[in-house]
């Protein structure tokens, strides 16, 4: 991954279990008690229609009670921007010319009431009854 972790850093992976190679990675780090800053790598596509992204949800706003999340984004990496946009996430800031000459860092935002992907418990329980 690219950059550096805190030590209060953990992730999920998904693998593709047809080769064993990493398909997608996912580190949550700088939790604190309502929030967590999130990074993700996905290196094959076809963890999107795997519910990548529901496991996501589930993990840090169900299972680790987090209410928002938080992804700093280069502003040139086009497909970061869309992929978080798809996940509700939200421009807050953008940090002129803090990642490169010419390029902003991008402050991100998912409220988890926000995230399509995230899946209620009461609906899960429903779904599971």
């Amino acid at each position: 991954m690219p950059f550096a972790l805190s030590t209060n850093s953990a992730g999920i992976v998904a693998y593709d279990v047809e080769t064993g190679e990493t398909a997608a990675i996912l580190i949550a780090q700088d939790w604190t008690v309502t929030t967590c800053q999130v990074h993700q790598v996905i290196l094959k596509t076809m963890v999107l229609r795997h519910r990548w992204l529901e496991e996501i949800g589930t993990w840090l706003f169900t299972n680790s009670y987090r209410l928002k999340l938080y992804a700093l984004v280069p502003g040139d990496n086009k497909m970061a921007l869309k992929l978080n946009a798809k996940m509700g996430f939200k421009e807050l800031i953008r940090l002129e010319d803090a990642y490169d000459h010419g390029v902003d860092f991008v402050l991100m935002e998912l409220r988890r009431e926000d995230c399509p992907y995230w899946i209620q418990p009461e609906m899960q329980e429903a779904a599971n009854g």
